[in-house]
């Protein structure tokens, strides 16, 4: 049976008008999930634009390992990582070539910055009066060490109260020539890890038997340190 002209020209009015409702339940049931996108985009926006720009850095020469005391150094013992400038020591060295070849003047632990002082162990040694060793030590009061300069004359103690420290307030060496004083107190750590400063360490020209006295006070700070002429 053919339907009626009138009710075969409404069916398609009735289908367009059911999938405007459907439509619009579905808008209705979907506003929540829309509200939600809408709020993180302008979150994302407003906090892309009110987060600072990423500082400024520079490469900087780190150990990729620990080295000892005295090691020539590697193409495998060191590597370059960026630094914010604000926080680069301005010593530290820039290209692994820079360090390549040299000798290390103390043992380094891994990410420790490299500057200059670091590993000129041959270069501090010609430096070194006849007769004597260079030795690294860490003074008790970074403050008074960070006043030493090289050619000073120091006569250093077993710092007076220091834990451990055996005849404390005694001579431990007598006239010790400073070779390098320490740079500003950074972190030995740094950037990869790492312990202690090395703005904590000294480098001073001594007798090869005081140099055995300085070896198990020197290395955790149980030094005081006396300027003499």
């Amino acid at each position: 049976m053919v339907p009626p002209a009138s009710t075969a020209a409404r069916a398609p009015g009735r289908r367009a008008s059911t999938a405007r409702r459907r439509l619009r339940a579905l808008a209705w049931r979907s506003r929540l999930v829309l509200l939600a996108l809408g709020c993180g985009l302008v979150a994302s926006v407003v906090v892309g634009r009110l987060s600072p720009p990423p500082p400024d850095t520079r490469p900087v020469v780190v150990t990729a390992r620990a080295v000892e005391a005295g090691t020539v150094l590697g193409e495998g013992d060191v590597t370059v990582v960026p630094v914010a400038t604000a926080l680069a020591p301005e010593t530290s060295l820039t290209r692994t070539s820079d360090a390549v070849g040299r000798t290390t003047s103390v043992a380094l632990p891994p990410g420790q910055t490299i500057s200059p002082s670091l590993v000129a162990a041959g270069d501090l040694a010609a430096m070194a009066p006849a007769g004597t060793v260079v030795a690294p030590v860490r003074l008790s009061d970074p403050d008074v060490a960070a006043l030493l300069h090289p050619g000073d004359r120091v006569d250093l103690l077993a710092a007076t109260g220091s834990t451990g420290a055996t005849g404390a307030g005694s001579h431990l060496a007598r006239r010790a020539l400073v070779v390098a004083g320490p740079r500003s107190p950074v972190s030995s750590g740094g950037l990869l890890g790492g312990s202690g400063q090395e703005g904590g360490v000294t480098l001073v020209a001594v007798l090869p038997e005081e140099a055995a006295a300085l070896a198990g006070v020197g290395e955790w700070g149980g030094l005081s340190v006396v300027l003499v002429p």
